[in-house]
């Protein structure tokens, strides 16, 4: 029986005590999340003294692997107990073949301009907190750069494609699937939201926001997470390739003469990174066009309902009345601000340590 089906003939009191069952594993992951997400910073944290004194490389290889470990790893495997899925389970549902492939990628151009235009929003509202200790959240450029070209290519490999497959895997297989029995679109929604609020930090927050729940639209329409890991993909490989560039001294001296108006050599690299902005600037002006007119006609691209004895302001009122959710929200708060909890940890571990 298809997910389209299976609250049919259910009752609202039913479809009530099953929503709040799933709102309550939701709320217990994004716990899950933001403790593995912290007991990853104390630990780095307690061995930055060591690993400043260990070569680049390595001590780059060492973070990627704690982050990979507790930011992914540890939070999908709790993730699949919590909602007793395995992962067999887990790939019959999600990974069928896509409806709609070809049409589904071609609305790439649409996706990446949308993600673009909402990182363009939030750089305007980061203005507003330059003088704050919360502007740290919207500026985590210097986060993701890679100190020499072996870690650029670790970072291109972790982005373009682990995050892709791992995070597809994660959201909407695990949690938009979860979801379904009890409306599209609450599913595509919420899946979305919590997409964001796992990157914590504001500087990704709006954009992976947007972006997941345009995949979990494709998702849902083309009835594959297949889809959605491939535009998941290509989305992050243009990113990732412009890290990975600018990680070449040439393309680093090429941008910082361009931006003081001095003439600078251009080399292989500069000529592909040149090539890639252009790139990025058409892929941008095509996708508003494509996003304008999507946008336009949006009631064409309304989910099915799935049913209608919850009203979507009650399975809202649900998912955010959850004691697990919330307390998963002030985690995540915490997480996007001052972080307390983790600092405050390290500061008593780092007493008894000496």
């Amino acid at each position: 029986m298809s997910e389209e089906l299976t609250t049919e003939n259910k009752k609202p009191a039913d479809l009530r005590e099953g929503f709040k069952s799933v709102s309550l594993k939701l709320g217990i992951m994004i716990i899950i999340i933001f403790c593995a997400r912290g007991i990853a910073e104390i630990i780095l944290s307690l061995a930055a003294d060591a690993l400043d004194n260990a070569d680049i490389t390595t001590a780059y290889i060492i973070r990627t692997l704690v982050s990979i470990l507790f930011l992914n790893v540890i939070p999908i495997a709790l993730t699949l107990i919590v909602f007793k899925k395995p992962i067999s389970e887990v790939g019959r549902t999600s990974y069928r073949k896509p409806k709609y492939f070809a049409s589904a990628l071609g609305t790439f151009p649409a996706l990446y301009a949308a993600g673009m235009v909402t990182n363009l929003i939030t750089m305007f509202i980061s203005q507003f907190f330059k003088q704050t200790d919360v502007n740290e959240s919207f500026n985590t450029a210097n986060s993701f750069a890679a100190p020499n070209f072996t870690c650029g290519l670790i970072l291109f490999f972790q982005m373009a494609i682990l995050a892709p497959i791992v995070e597809e895997f994660w959201f909407r297989g695990i949690v938009l699937e979860s979801m379904r029995p009890y409306g599209n679109g609450v599913a595509i929604f919420i899946s979305g939201l919590l997409f964001g609020l796992t990157h914590a930090n504001f500087a990704q927050f709006f954009y992976a926001t947007i972006l997941g729940i345009c995949l979990g639209y494709i998702a849902v329409s083309t009835k594959s997470i297949i889809t959605t890991t491939v535009l998941h993909a290509m989305f992050n490989s243009v990113a990732a390739l412009l890290l990975l560039l600018i990680t070449e001294k040439s393309v680093g001296d090429y941008i910082l003469a361009t931006a003081s108006g001095r003439q600078a050599e251009i080399t292989p690299a500069v000529g592909i990174y040149m090539g890639l902005m252009v790139f990025m600037g058409l892929l941008i002006a095509v996708g508003l066009f494509m996003l304008i007119a999507k946008l336009i006609k949006l009631n064409k691209y309304r989910v099915p309902k799935v049913q209608e004895e919850l009203s979507p302001a009650k399975r809202w009122g649900i998912f955010f009345s959850s004691v697990t959710v919330i307390i998963g929200f002030l985690l995540a708060a915490d997480s996007f601000t001052f972080q307390f909890i983790p600092n405050g940890i390290y500061e008593v571990l780092s007493k008894i340590t000496g």
